[in-house]
């Protein structure tokens, strides 16, 4: 191999040199030389043979890594990360928005504000966006430790917009999305534990881009339910049928509690037929600031079915509740929301797919979006539909490229458009490239 050649040649040559020396000497020549250069050659030799075993012995250690596939010297490991795993990806969009929205003074919308409405992530119209790289170290459980943890590194664009009160400065491109302590207790067929920031159980879809189906992320997603939560989670596996987790934690998307009242969240999944997939979520607490008393609750549906080897279905229904907000001009507390999302995915070939989906968001209090419409009013109700349609292609084993087209319309008037100032619908075109690891 190249690696030890190149350690080889040196020691090689001084080997070759002074056996030469050692031909060309006189017949006559001193014992004592002599016997001085074959001590030499002695010591020599057992330089390359400690080099050797360093190399090919195995005298560097930490895994299985590339330097250690090579027969090349690797990273030695503290013995408490043995095993410790790494991942990630990076992603960045163009979006076009049809409408072109810009500062408009005779909408009353202050410049910077006019943005792609509903959406979550791809809010910028018009232009480029490194959303995200995402370095994930985690330490998995194993029979021989029972404890572990997992730290998720986010920077980009995305992490302003799944940042957590109380962890950080708001609006940093910059987040530590999770960060959680795992351990597993022989209670039955074991219960698992996760202590710390961890992603939330609701949704059909995920913060991380390369998981999902669409570019873009659906209205239930970025309105609907949370993002993070800081608490404890203990999950306990059901044989055949599933699993079940029940959590405590601090409430939505925040790090330091901000009453004295904690939020329950709560999973069941089940696959009573093969191919079915039937998950039951759900999220109980006080979260406005100094009220421990008046709660938000959100339930949270999601179905997966496996139609055949290249089409699988899904659907997500969203209900949520929350009676410590009035809506705007009345003076009677209590909020609603719901939304049904349905899905569909057909791999054509492993390198190429097409995922579309539909969507319905009644916002009945225009609490959750809190849109203005045309004239800079606040509508009451807003009843939002959109459809979108999404090519994914393979280009290598851990690139992805996506072409996505997105129509949202709503029944008030409230998406940006740059000559009417506002407008019913909107339409965008995305292209997005995912390097994963």
């Amino acid at each position: 191999m190249k690696g030890l050649s190149a350690r080889r040649w040196p020691i090689g040559f001084v080997l070759g040199a002074w056996c030469l020396v050692l031909g060309a000497a006189p017949v006559g020549a001193d014992e004592a030389d002599t016997a001085a250069l074959k001590a030499d050659i002695e010591v020599l030799k057992q330089r390359l043979a400690q080099l050797e075993s360093q190399v090919g012995g195995g005298t560097f250690t930490g895994g299985t890594g590339l330097g250690e596939k090579a027969g090349l010297p690797t990273l030695e490991l503290p013995s408490g990360l043995q095993g410790l795993a790494m991942s990630g990806y990076a992603d960045v969009s163009y979006v076009f928005n049809f409408a072109e929205p810009s500062p408009n003074s005779t909408t009353g919308v202050a410049s910077g504000t006019r943005l792609n409405r509903g959406r979550v992530f791809d809010n910028e119209p018009n232009g480029f966006t490194p959303h995200a790289f995402k370095l994930v170290l985690e330490k998995p459980l194993s029979d021989a430790m029972p404890f572990g943890f997992r730290t998720d590194l986010f920077f980009g664009d995305d992490a302003s917009v799944i940042k957590s009160a109380g962890l950080g400065a708001a609006g940093e491109d910059i987040d530590v999305q999770q960060l959680y302590v795992t351990a597993h207790a022989p209670v039955g067929d074991g219960i698992d534990f996760k202590i710390g920031k961890f992603v939330t159980l609701l949704g059909a879809e995920v913060i991380e881009s390369p998981a999902n189906w669409n570019f873009s992320r659906s209205l239930l997603f970025g309105y609907a339910i949370p993002f993070t939560h800081t608490g404890v989670l203990a999950s306990y596996p059901l044989g055949e049928w599933g699993s079940t987790t029940l959590g405590v934690v601090n409430g939505w998307d925040i790090v330091d509690d901000n009453n004295k009242a904690k939020t329950l969240l709560g999973n069941l999944t089940l696959t009573p037929l093969e191919g079915v997939t039937l998950s039951f979520n759900g999220i109980h607490g006080a979260e406005q600031a100094g009220d421990s008393n008046d709660k938000r609750t959100v339930i949270d549906l999601v179905a997966t079915y496996q139609a055949t080897d290249k089409l699988t279905l899904m659907a997500n229904y969203d209900y949520g509740h929350e009676s410590a907000v009035a809506p705007a001009g009345t003076s009677e507390a209590g909020i609603n929301w719901t939304g049904l999302a349905l899905y569909a995915k057909y791999d054509f070939t492993p390198t190429w797919s097409l995922a579309g989906r539909w969507e319905w968001f009644d916002d009945k209090d225009n609490v959750r979006t809190g849109f203005t419409s045309f004239g800079g009013g606040t509508p009451p109700d807003i009843d939002f539909q959109e459809w979108t349609l999404t090519s994914q292609w393979k280009l290598y084993e851990h690139v992805l490229a996506r072409l996505e087209y997105r129509h949202d319309f709503a029944d008030q008037r409230v998406f940006f458009h740059d000559t009417d100032g506002f407008s019913s619908y909107q339409d965008t075109v995305a292209a997005e490239v995912i390097y994963h690891f």
